[in-house]
């Protein structure tokens, strides 16, 4: 028998170097003063090297919840052994194309800065998909398309999974930072409002304030929340860094982020979208969905170890 899945996800593998800042203008000044003397090492500073991409990280962190998985990526051979690795031992289905994988240099001091190459996955289209990742898609209770912002074939590779899966397929959608591609991003939400090409839209508070010119800004995120999911006819989730939010379009939920000192900020937002959709293929309630997101989001940043937290952790985190 054919495997069923509970989430499919697609696109993006990226290697990622993390280098962590305590203080960005200090080491600019570094570089800088480096350079004038031409050139040479600075040293001390603390870097580490891991599987990365939005596809990759949440399919990973759904496994770490406990859901069954497929991942529909890409890379080279040089790489593939740092992507299978990762999902050693968790219920995990990986269907690799062959393209080389992006690479990602992320700054991390009181935000994140990410110097990326997408690489293959900048041309990640429908073309590459052959009957069988059709079929195994097809199997999957719900259809995750994320990173747009860095696939030029983005667009094309969304519409394809509406016109080959059909309307009654749940698709969860999280672009990734577009403001590089406004307007053509712009262009994809009027299509999206028009032809429910998604069902379920996903963005941090930065995205969702550029996708709604004019909004007030932190105060009006709930409003924000609720405008676009309104105006797209989409179930639409907003992570801030405050505040999370869901909404139908009649109404609006939210829920509180507890304070914390994170210890590094790259990927948080997979790990807070995997939380969210394994409450709602769980029938948890939206407001619990949105606390339990949170916590997991939490556990992760607070974590000394890259890792998304198991289903039991972040239930007894809150307990």
């Amino acid at each position: 028998m054919a495997r069923a899945f509970d989430v499919a996800v697609m696109h993006d593998f990226f290697v990622d170097r993390l280098v962590h800042i305590p203080d960005l203008k200090k080491t600019v000044g570094d570089i800088q003063a480096k350079a004038a003397q031409g050139g040479g090492g600075v040293r001390g500073v603390t870097q580490s090297e891991v599987r990365g991409g939005n596809a990759v990280n949440l399919a990973h962190a759904l496994a770490r919840l406990g859901m069954k998985v497929l991942l529909l990526t890409h890379s080279d051979p040089e790489h593939e052994g740092l992507l299978r690795g990762a999902f050693e031992g968790l219920d995990a289905e990986l269907r690799v194309k062959k393209a080389s994988p992006g690479l990602t240099v992320a700054l991390e001091e009181g935000v994140n800065v990410m110097l990326a190459d997408p690489r293959g996955a900048g041309s990640f289209g429908p073309s590459l998909l052959d009957e069988g990742d059709w079929a195994a898609l097809g199997r999957a209770r719900v259809v995750c398309s994320v990173n747009w912002a860095a696939n030029a074939k983005g667009t094309a590779l969304l519409f394809a999974l509406r016109r080959r899966l059909g309307r009654k397929k749940l698709v969860f959608f999280d672009p990734a930072d577009f403001r590089s591609r406004t307007d053509e991003f712009a262009s994809l939400l009027g299509r999206v409002g028009r032809g429910r090409t998604v069902d379920w839209l996903s963005m941090n508070e930065h995205e969702a304030l550029a996708a709604l010119p004019g909004a007030g800004g932190r105060d009006d995120l709930g409003q924000a929340c609720q405008t676009l999911a309104g105006r797209l006819g989409v179930s639409f989730d907003l992570h801030g860094e405050q505040r999370t939010y869901t909404s139908d379009g009649l109404g609006v939920i939210s829920a509180k982020v507890s304070a914390l000192r994170p210890l590094r900020r790259t990927g948080a937002g997979d790990i807070w979208n995997a939380g969210s959709i394994y409450c709602r293929l769980s029938d948890v309630r939206p407001a619990e969905r949105l606390s339990f997101a949170n916590a997991a989001a939490g556990l992760y940043l607070r974590s000394r170890v890259p890792l998304g937290p198991t289903a039991s952790q972040v239930w007894s985190s809150r307990r």
